[in-house]
């Protein structure tokens, strides 16, 4: 429920961001920039949704793969890959 109101109010806050920089933008800017005012305001506030929802995934991906370390007593594993070892790897005669 906490998370449903956090983001009711990051998108509230960005509808108003929004609202508050249209009232400084003239209909010509907006056309140069192949907006209108309302779908100016619909894409702010669509693009921040799916940041969130980006933002939830990762969170929930992450949940998932600790449950699976915890359940199973693993450890995650880190890879760490340098620019040496994939040129190497893609040079390689197949």
């Amino acid at each position: 429920m906490f998370r449903k109101l956090c983001r009711a109010l990051v998108l509230a806050q960005a509808a108003s961001a929004a609202d508050k920089t249209l009232a400084i933008m003239s209909d010509r800017i907006l056309n140069d920039i192949g907006h209108s005012k309302t779908s100016f305001k619909i894409a702010l506030v669509e693009s921040v949704l799916k940041e969130l929802d980006k933002q939830d995934k990762e969170a929930e991906a992450k949940k998932l793969a600790n449950n699976y370390h915890n359940t199973f007593g693993t450890k995650p594993v880190k890879a760490s890959l340098n620019a040496k070892s994939i040129e190497a790897v893609l040079s390689a005669p197949i």
